[in-house]
């Protein structure tokens, strides 16, 4: 099995981990170069100039929190997805994550505020390439009231915690983000040994990404799993499955303290020429 990862904090927690797994009979090809060809592997993926401290940096001065969700207390979870060209610039923005209108519009006139990115590379060739940014937006710890009925907080498919979303202060940017036990390596090696690619997904030769979130509580529980994009509910019941069964996480802290922080967790999952055992039972 191979898992290519990586972690970018910036205000949430990116934990980009590829997850490769095959049965024999199926190969597939590199993608090939296409000048129009948007490449979902490169080699080297795009990245905000300057990287993610940069990025965060440009998101805080050019935000400016709409009116009307302040006064309504609206706050949310926003993410797009959107392509980096060759020369750096952005397009083709898709929402696929819904907070609020007000919010989903910020958050959209940011990206498109962005200067151009640094692009993705593919066998040592420019190319174009299909990444995501997920925005959190917060007013601040006063704002927030007793029964929440102004937050978006999307459909949570397992390990639903409804005291922590309507009664906890959840942050996105802390001093330091919440870290799987033993880190990266250990994080990677639990994915490998647990997840197991299910049957008929594999038979039926289905790949794709499945953009999952979650909070890290001061505790280090994990809880409100929420599929926010996935190409087939197989592979979603299979990932919430999988991030079911993680351990309690190191916590966030923030200003020397412990405390409550939403993550993205994306995985994605490809089938290559790797053996391996399939189940259609669920562990």
């Amino acid at each position: 099995m191979n898992i290519q990862k990586l972690i970018r904090p910036i205000g949430i927690l990116f934990l980009f981990l590829t997850l490769s797994l095959a049965a024999a009979q199926q190969k597939k090809a590199p993608p090939a170069l296409e000048s129009d060809k948007i490449v979902s592997q490169p080699d080297i993926d795009p990245m905000f100039t300057g990287g993610t401290a940069a990025m965060h940096q440009f998101i805080v001065s050019t935000l400016n929190y709409p009116k009307e969700a302040i006064e309504k207390n609206i706050q949310g979870l926003v993410v797009y997805t959107f392509v980096v060209e060759k020369d750096g610039t952005l397009s083709n923005f898709n929402l696929i994550h819904h907070a609020d209108s007000l919010l989903d519009a910020e958050a959209l006139r940011i990206l498109k505020a962005m200067p151009p990115w640094r692009p993705a590379k593919y066998k040592g060739e420019v190319v174009r390439a299909e990444t995501y940014v997920p925005m959190y937006f917060k007013i601040n710890k006063n704002a927030r009231t007793a029964t929440k009925k102004g937050s978006s907080q999307g459909s949570s498919i397992a390990k639903t915690n409804p005291n922590i979303l309507a009664n906890e202060e959840i942050l996105a940017i802390v001093d330091e983000m919440p870290q799987y036990p033993g880190g990266e390596e250990k994080l990677t090696e639990f994915l490998s040994k647990k997840i197991i690619y299910p049957s008929q997904a594999l038979n039926n030769g289905i790949e794709g990404r499945i953009l999952c979130t979650f909070i890290v509580a001061k505790d280090g529980s994990i809880s409100n799993i929420e599929v926010l994009q996935s190409p087939n509910d197989e592979l979603s019941q299979e990932a919430v499955r999988v991030l079911s069964l993680m351990p309690k996480w190191n916590p966030g802290i923030n200003n020397g303290e412990k405390v409550n922080v939403k993550c993205v967790l994306p995985i994605d999952f490809k089938i290559d020429e790797t053996p391996i055992p399939t189940t259609t039972t669920t562990h």
